[in-house]
Order: structure tokens, then C-alpha cells, then sequence
């Protein structure tokens, strides 16, 4: 077993999301004040990636970033979630690379819809540490904004099981070497992440598909992103009334 991560960050690309960056917010610092007592050794920090908003996004980021220190903002207008990923990974590795060595950095990705587990950070750290360079974990939509028959259908094409083949940039975690070995997200305007676990696979990287970790993210059916989470939903939604 490796010693694990010395510093993680937390990229957090955000497009118009003040109704939800609060929540997402709460829970990544619960995530990190959970890794601070698991494994106090390791910094953590994250980054609110602010892309093209128009609304209170950014406010909703600097009043936590007046609680709380360990989160930052950059404000981008790329209106692109691959480089808003990217731009949050150089902010990132610009600070703790500074001080660390890119193969004790961890790079931990989610989205500002989504609420992770308090053991989210800890959970990448344990697994980077048994060997993993690249963590896929699953997510599951909240049932509080999803209808209940669409529900059930996503629970039965959705199979979360240790290797599974799901990959949200809402769950996804990978050691800052191999990210740069293979040259980062790609600015894509979607399945930027899809790219990136591709890439790291064919360069022979460790990239570990487990549902022990899984997030709660939006069950709303239009997103922020075409072709992302929102819209799989949405087919589902038109599966049902062709059903119907």
C-alpha cells in the first residue's frame, strides 16, 4: 500500500447554479473537515470554477469563501464545462504544486448540482493509496426533483456495482501525475470526463470503478449542459411517455 495524498483539491465547475452551489458547498466542506481528522497529513482545498454565470453563483462561492479558507473562485467565461474543469486543475495544481510533487497531489472532480458523502475525500485518499491513479464513483439523482415512475426506471438501467461502467465528472477522482500524463480535460463541451478516464485506460493507468462512493446530484430534467446528466434523464422521461 502507498502513503496516499499529500494535498487534495476539489474542482467544482459551476454555470448559473445559485439555487444549488450552496449545498454543494456545505457538503465539500464536511468532506473535508472529515479528511482533516481521518488523515489530518493531507491539505485539502476547492475550487468554485465560475463559467459565464449571470446569476448569484459567485456571491454564493465568496460567502463561503469568507467562512472558509480552504475554497476559492475563479471566475472564467469559457462557457465550457472541459475547460472550466481544466481551468480549475491548473488553479489547483498552480498552488499545491508549489509545495508537493504531482504524484502526492489528488485531483477530486464534482459538479455544483451535486452533494457528496462526508467521507468522499477520505474514500479517494484510501483507494490512491491501495494503488488506484483514477477513482470512478456513481451518483444517484435526488428523488425530491424526479418524478417516481422516471425514478425507477433509472434505477433499472443504472447498475451500481464495483467495476461498473458509469463515469460522471460529478464523481471522479484522479492523481494529479497521471491527469498530466496524459494531458488534462480536454475542452469539450461535454464528456470531457468521458475523454479523460478513456485516455488515462489506454495509457495502462489504474482507473478503480467502485459504488462504494456514490453522490446525490440533480434529478432536474434541464441541466446547465447538452448531452450531460439532465438530458439522460430526459430520454428517460421521453422512454416513459412512449410507454404511456
Amino acid at each position: 500500500m502507498g502513503r496516499g495524498p499529500a494535498g487534495m483539491a476539489v474542482i467544482i465547475p459551476a454555470h448559473d447554479e445559485q439555487e444549488r452551489l450552496g449545498r454543494c458547498l456545505d457538503s465539500v466542506r464536511a468532506a473535508m473537515d472529515h479528511l482533516a481528522g481521518a488523515c489530518p497529513q493531507v491539505e485539502a482545498m476547492a475550487i468554485v470554477v465560475a463559467d459565464s454565470c449571470s446569476d448569484g453563483t459567485a456571491q454564493i462561492a465568496r460567502r463561503h469563501i469568507s467562512e472558509d479558507p480552504r475554497i476559492s473562485l475563479q471566475q472564467v467565461g469559457y462557457g465550457n464545462v472541459g475547460a472550466s474543469r481544466a481551468a480549475g486543475a491548473r488553479y489547483a495544481l498552480a498552488g499545491l504544486g508549489e509545495r508537493m510533487d504531482p504524484g502526492s497531489i489528488w485531483l477530486a472532480s464534482t459538479d455544483a448540482d451535486t452533494s457528496v458523502p462526508e467521507n468522499w475525500l477520505a474514500g479517494f485518499a484510501e483507494l490512491h493509496a491501495r494503488g488506484a491513479d483514477a477513482v470512478v464513483g456513481t451518483v444517484q439523482p435526488d428523488r425530491g426533483e424526479l418524478d417516481e415512475h422516471l425514478f425507477n426506471l433509472w434505477q433499472q438501467a443504472y447498475h451500481p456495482v464495483e467495476g461498473h461502467g458509469h463515469i460522471h465528472g460529478a464523481n471522479f477522482g484522479v492523481s494529479a501525475a497521471a491527469y498530466l500524463g496524459v494531458g488534462g480535460f480536454e475542452p469539450l463541451a461535454a464528456h470531457e470526463d468521458v475523454a479523460l478516464v478513456t485516455c488515462l485506460r489506454r495509457a495502462g493507468y489504474r482507473v478503480q470503478a467502485t459504488a462504494r462512493m456514490q453522490v446525490l446530484t440533480s434529478g432536474r430534467l434541464h441541466g446547465r449542459l447538452r448531452e450531460g446528466f439532465a438530458d439522460y434523464l430526459a430520454g428517460l422521461d421521453h422512454q416513459m411517455l412512449r410507454a404511456r
